[in-house]
């Protein structure tokens, strides 16, 4: 009887064999690239670390990265200068909140997913800095609060892939993580005088990495505690994504994101703890999922995109993919308003692209306008010269090996 089973044992450890072959192949050519051949981290260039991260973020983690994107968000409202200027600028309401949200979301995937020479990715970090200038200068933007942000997605990207995906990151690709928050850091102007190496530099991007990971958790054990407006940002930016649905919905969603926090973030935020059933079953899934990926799943053959590679061939502005319950900047057509997603949405009494005419902007959003209502259309000539001197840059080669930046790239001072 026992022999009647052999091929189907055979065929299962073939294919088992054939997706640990595929699967860990993209790991294995990047390792290759470094490790294989003795070259030190330390020569790895900007682009081949764009290139890294591309795979990433497109082919090997999409999900974890944009989780990582989502939670790192949701943080800097723990830090209470942070929270408070939400306050009083008047976009930490749910009548606001919404864009707010999803103007950051695409500034972020603007800067992680365009190369760094590339205008998309210009444009993204010179609005940035427009908009974050007058709050630098006038002190309510601290220096710590920016490289908390930076280290955040750090932070967040090492964990969640370590701990939820199908396999933990290499030295080679948190070497990548790192030369790219560098290099994003000194486009934003943010200062490392806080970091313990920034006098005699680092070894590489994963020194750098590592250095800022641990910087930020510092950050947050000194600085994060439970305040009125950091009770006010969860209740905008939480409690409303399920505002239309019965109060149990809002509970779960609070203790679900609550267990994803570690303990200084989730009592500063103001989140309940998760009971162990909630525990249980969030665990017990990501277990399911990281042993189905692992053994069961190939990898992915196309990239899951998270920008449209072009415009919109009417309006010439870029549409953005469907984000949550208000349809801002989608397209407005069948797939959008009558596809699966759609209905879900309409379902949890969310919005449809079109709805009240214009006000979610279907046409798409500009980079060089995007952002708050009152500074909608302000600051072209300031992003203008920001964009001239970031084209002005030296980032060819390795950032990380002497000599680098000579020409003035060594930190990159925004012009405002």
């Amino acid at each position: 009887m026992f022999l009647n089973y052999w091929p189907y044992g055979i065929a299962l450890a073939a294919y088992l064999l054939t997706v640990r072959f595929f699967r860990y192949r993209r790991r294995n050519e990047i390792t290759a690239k470094f490790s294989g051949i003795g070259r030190p981290l330390s020569e790895m260039t900007g682009s081949e670390a764009h290139e890294i991260m591309a795979i990433l973020q497109e082919f090997e983690f999409p999900y974890a990265f944009q989780k990582a994107r989502t939670i790192s968000l949701l943080k800097a409202g723990g830090i209470p200068t942070m929270s408070k200027l939400f306050a009083v600028t008047g976009q930490n309401t749910r009548r606001n909140a919404g864009k707010r949200a999803v103007d950051t979301e695409i500034l972020l995937r603007e800067v992680h997913h365009n190369g760094r020479d590339t205008n998309r990715y210009m444009k993204a970090v010179s609005r940035m800095n427009y908009l974050h200038a007058r709050y630098r200068k006038a002190g309510k933007i601290l220096d710590g609060d920016m490289l908390h942000t930076l280290g955040s997605g750090i932070v967040e990207s090492f964990r969640i892939v370590d701990a939820e995906e199908w396999r933990q990151l290499t030295k080679e690709e948190k070497c990548a993580i790192g030369i790219f928050h560098k290099a994003l850091g000194e486009d934003l102007g943010i200062p490392w005088t806080s970091l313990p190496s920034h006098r005699e530099g680092w070894e590489d991007g994963a020194h750098f990495a590592t250095e800022l990971r641990d910087w930020t958790v510092g950050y947050e054990s000194r600085v994060a505690r439970f305040t009125g407006t950091n009770d006010q940002y969860v209740r905008v930016y939480v409690d409303s994504a399920t505002l239309a649905m019965p109060r149990f919905f809002t509970t779960l969603l609070r203790k679900v994101i609550g267990y994803e926090l570690d303990e200084v973030m989730r009592s500063t935020l103001g989140l309940e703890k998760a009971g162990i059933l909630l525990r249980t079953i969030i665990t017990s899934t990501k277990s399911i999922r990281k042993i189905l990926l692992r053994h069961f799943t190939f990898p992915r053959r196309s990239p899951v995109k998270a920008l449209h590679e072009n415009p919109n061939p009417k309006t010439g502005l870029f549409n953005f993919f469907p984000t949550g319950l208000q349809p801002w900047y989608v397209k407005k057509d069948i797939w959008s308003i009558w596809g699966p997603s759609a209905l879900f949405i309409r379902a949890l009494g969310g919005r449809l692209p079109g709805s009240h005419g214009d006000r979610f902007h279907p046409q798409g959003y500009d980079l060089t306008t995007i952002g708050p209502k009152p500074q909608e259309g302000k600051g072209l000539e300031n992003m203008a010269a920001t964009m001239e001197f970031l084209r002005a840059r030296n980032i060819s080669g390795c950032p990380f090996q002497k000599g680098y930046g000579e020409k003035g790239e060594m930190q990159a001072t925004p012009i405002f």
